[in-house]
């Protein structure tokens, strides 16, 4: 073969290079699906598929409460599967998508076009930020307000369309806002920042970029008011008055915290390479406006990027609840300014081939590793627990009768006891100070026949958590149906809900206690000893179960039998 048909070794190279970082992408997309089925819900999750699942059922117009804009997309995805799990995994793909979409305009917004080497570079470390591997595709309304983010951002940046990007731009602005309640912390100063200080590569007048800014924002506005008062039956004016109503609660809210407890400490040890690049990067601007003055203060270089990254960093202390979740407005930030910080580097020849090798063993071991570290626990959380229980609390119930209380909604194709019945961390204290809205009032006025504990169960008060001992039996540590035992010779039980009752010996029944192991789903559970000599209101019982109607009802057994009554669900 001629040697001028061979590639030079550095083309090679590069080539090979560019094959392991599409083999590596295809693993990252594969293993974020993977996880995105498998990995546990958290509460927030179950709010929003809550809330998506009721609008699928009655329909958006006929849905009273407020509908964020994720939700009406999450509804028609949703819409005709009747099993929780399967509704959880479709609306967890769905999150997955527009997580991968987050990262690719990411990687976008570096500059660097995606078909080349530099841009597949940009996406595959844009990839690996494990923070956004924590929060990216849960079911939460950060991810499509980032995606908004991102498009503001690159339109501005490498986007140089004039007055077109401005006027995405406005109508991105609104957009947003009908997405997360908070958006506008970060369109506002995005916005006027642009406004005021546009990019050299917008020739044209400031007025004009104005009003191009204007336009897409009226627009954007209009459009999203015929939407809603088409397709929903909340009045536009509500859904914006209760979106501030709720901004203003939070901000008043008594639980308030520091992004320095919880959220900043994950980045020494999730992102150090980040942390480091981005520190280098803030020096170098410094430097550079310390040499040349005000010629630095310029959209050349990395002062953009620098200040993004501060203005959302000040944005996690404003916020008065930064939970880690909102490190997903952040991070993506800090890696645009580490990455055009760590390109400025490669650019030079001299450099890039004195610290190669120790540029890729400082690459492997403080951020590859510590993706794959942070990445990897998550496989120690399994949603295997969660799916049991939905499963085991519809087989235990009927989807148009009976209701399930959880406080946090991971049963969505049952009904819940009271709109109040999500007990929401900012909301709690609040909620419990009100006498009108205790646990024991809701399951009272519309009892639940399956009860399903978590911590947010176990803030009730000892007058609420009585109330469920009184009239629940556990089945497991944290999964109870209506029932009680009675002492020996027998006793008065109170049938809250109406429907099929089991009564059995209290040795036979497998109620928690009665047997070994963790969880009536995790054992064999006993056949043997599971009949019982006893009359109901004066009629003698069978082995099977029995139909009950609310009210009290009178159950006795031999003087040296305990039974125990429980709920047993439709057949």
């Amino acid at each position: 073969m001629s040697t001028r048909l061979r590639p030079a070794p550095a083309r090679l190279a590069q080539r090979t290079l560019v094959i392991v970082l599409i083999t590596a992408l295809a693993g990252l997309v594969w293993y974020s699906f993977h996880l995105a089925a498998n990995r546990i819900y958290q509460v927030d999750e179950c709010m929003e598929i809550s809330i998506a699942h009721d609008i699928a059922v009655v329909g958006a117009k006929n849905y009273s409460g407020l509908i964020p804009l994720l939700q009406l997309p999450l509804s028609w995805v949703i819409r005709g599967i009747e099993k929780s799990a399967d509704i959880f995994v479709s609306a967890r793909f769905f999150m997955a998508e527009i997580f991968w979409l987050n990262l690719v305009l990411l990687a976008a917004a570096t500059g660097e076009k995606l078909a080349s080497y530099r841009g597949m570079l940009a996406l595959f470390f844009a990839a690996t930020l494990a923070p956004l591997w924590d929060y990216g595709f849960e079911i939460r309304h950060d991810n499509p307000m980032l995606t908004g983010l991102l498009l503001m951002w690159t339109l501005v940046r490498v986007n140089s369309a004039g007055a077109k990007s401005y006027f995405f731009i406005g109508a991105l602005a609104v957009t947003l806002q009908f997405v997360a309640h908070k958006a506008f912390a970060y369109t506002i100063p995005l916005s006027l920042a642009v406004l005021v200080f546009p990019p050299p590569s917008f020739k044209q007048p400031r007025g004009k970029l104005v009003l191009a800014w204007l336009g897409g924002a009226v627009l954007s506005f209009v459009t999203l008011k015929v939407i809603f008062s088409t397709l929903t039956g909340t009045k536009f004016g509500e859904q914006q008055g209760e979106g501030i109503s709720f901004v203003s609660s939070v901000a008043a809210s008594s639980e308030r915290f520091w992004p320095w407890v919880t959220t900043l400490p994950r980045l020494l040890t999730q992102t150090p390479l980040l942390l480091a690049l981005a520190t280098a990067a803030c020096a170098m601007v410094l430097m550079d406006w310390r040499k040349r003055g005000r010629a630095a203060l310029s959209w050349e270089g990395m002062l953009p990027e620098l200040l993004l990254s501060l203005g959302t960093l000040a944005l996690l202390f404003v916020n008065p609840t930064p939970f880690p979740y909102n490190l997903l407005h952040f991070v993506p930030f800090l890696f645009l300014l580490a990455f055009r910080f760590a390109i400025s580097i490669a650019d030079e020849p001299a450099l890039r081939a004195k610290f190669f090798p120790a540029a890729v063993a400082v690459l492997l071991f403080t951020h590859l590793v510590p993706f794959g570290v942070a990445t990897r626990r998550h496989m120690d959380w399994p949603n295997l627990r969660q799916v049991q229980l939905m499963s085991q609390a519809e087989s235990l119930t009927d989807p148009k009768k009976d209701p399930v209380f959880d406080g946090a909604g991971l049963v969505p194709t049952r009904r819940t006891v009271s709109d109040a019945a999500f007990l929401h961390s900012l909301s709690f204290e609040a909620q419990m100070a009100d006498t009108n809205k205790t646990v024991r009032q809701m399951l009272a006025k519309v009892p639940a026949p399956v009860l399903m504990k978590n911590y947010r169960t176990d803030w009730l008060s000892k007058e609420d958590r009585a109330f469920i001992d009184e009239h629940y039996v556990s089945l497991a540590d944290d999964f109870c149906v209506l029932g009680k035992v009675l002492p020996p010779g027998g006793g008065q039980f109170e049938v809250l809900h109406p429907g099929r009752y089991r009564v059995m010996p209290l040795e036979g029944s497998n109620l928690m206690g009665t047997f070994d192991g963790n969880s009536f789903m995790e054992v064999t559970r006993r056949s043997t000893n599971t009949s019982i000599v006893a009359r109901l209101d004066g009629v003698q019982l069978g082995d099977a179960a029995i139909e009950l109607k609310a009210g009290i009802h009178m159950i006795e057994t031999a003087t040296n039998q305990h039974a125990a009554i429980f709920w047993v669900g439709p057949k």
